[in-house]
């Protein structure tokens, strides 16, 4: 059984995309398997792809999220998350008024720790913004990510030995 990670911004274009595909290349390079990683938005947007920049940065960083598709953020999603990971206090808070589990909920800048202080905690928006907006919500999650990515292992290995 797989452990589902999904990860939560607002349209599911920019920034839950960009940290779906540094994820999951971050544990295919550790060939980590067992773990499935996807990404939705609380705007309900499906079908949309990651926007330019979003591909563009991405792709110098050699992640390639040329063919996502933008998906809605739904109870049936947060409820069968393993560990779901926010980008913004308002999508912590989506996660919990679809009834996810709040064990399985967190910040992903300060994941695993919890916190309240969900500005400082927040990954802002590039949408709309220029390349170097994208570039350093990049590498924000990016940092988040390769901070985080051991916890996800452990967590996962922990779930699949229960």
């Amino acid at each position: 059984m797989e452990y589902l990670v999904t990860i939560v911004c607002s349209g599911n274009t920019c920034r839950s995309p960009m940290a779906e595909g540094i994820l999951k290349k971050a544990l295919a390079d550790r060939h980590v398997a067992g773990i499935k990683v996807i990404s939705a938005g609380t705007l309900g947007i499906v079908g949309a792809p990651a926007t330019a920049l979003a591909v563009e940065v991405s792709r110098e960083h050699d992640v390639d999220i040329s063919t996502h598709s933008s998906q809605a953020f739904a109870p049936e999603i947060a409820q069968g998350s393993d560990l779901i990971l926010a980008l913004a206090g308002e999508h912590f808070d989506a996660a919990l008024e679809m009834s996810a589990p709040p064990e399985n909920v967190f910040m992903l800048k300060t994941f695993p720790r919890r916190t309240k202080d969900f500005r400082s905690a927040s990954v802002p928006d590039p949408i709309g913004g220029e390349r170097a907006e994208y570039e350093k919500v990049f590498l924000q999650i990016d940092d988040a990510l390769q901070r985080a990515v051991q916890e996800i292992v452990r967590r996962a290995a922990d779930a699949q030995n229960q």
